[in-house]
């Protein structure tokens, strides 16, 4: 995708509001003196996390044609105490329906955890995070994102 912009200006209070091409974007805190107007920006990295990885995860199902009914990624951390406050350690958990073998959906998150989810490429620098993969309410793995040594 190369290059990205994106202009975020003040609306009062501590919230901002970021324009994303044609998309606006509402960031506040409860805390602070916030009006819970939005997201916070650390909740908005959470949800990136969960979208870059899904969006890998599908398209590499999508070319294995199987038969997917539906997939979600729901996440979990805490943030460290003191400043700058980082997210501890990421919890991921890959919800997947649909009729597949467990090896294709486990490929699909391993490389996209390895590999492809940039978003968690740069988190892992600062934050580790560990992945549970379930497939038709199964557990069938777990694991932690190392882009490190996928480029060994």
């Amino acid at each position: 995708m190369g290059h990205m912009a994106c202009q975020t200006k003040w609306v009062g209070g501590i919230g901002f509001e970021s324009q994303i091409r044609d998309h606006k974007v509402a960031m506040d805190s409860r805390s602070d003196g916030g009006k819970d107007q939005g997201p916070s920006p650390k909740e908005l990295l959470l949800a990136s996390i969960c979208g870059c990885t899904g969006m890998d995860v599908i398209s590499i199902l999508q070319k294995m044609r199987v038969g997917l009914q539906s997939c979600s990624v729901d996440a979990d951390t805490d943030t460290t105490a003191g400043y700058p406050s980082i997210f501890d350690r990421v919890k991921l958990k890959f919800l997947v329906k649909g009729e597949m073998k467990n090896e294709q959906l486990m490929k699909a998150v391993v490389l996209s955890m390895t590999k492809y989810c940039g978003v968690s490429a740069m988190v892992v620098k600062a934050s580790p995070i560990d992945y549970e993969v379930y497939l038709n309410d199964v557990k069938i793995g777990e694991g932690q994102a190392d882009f490190e040594s996928a480029k060994a």
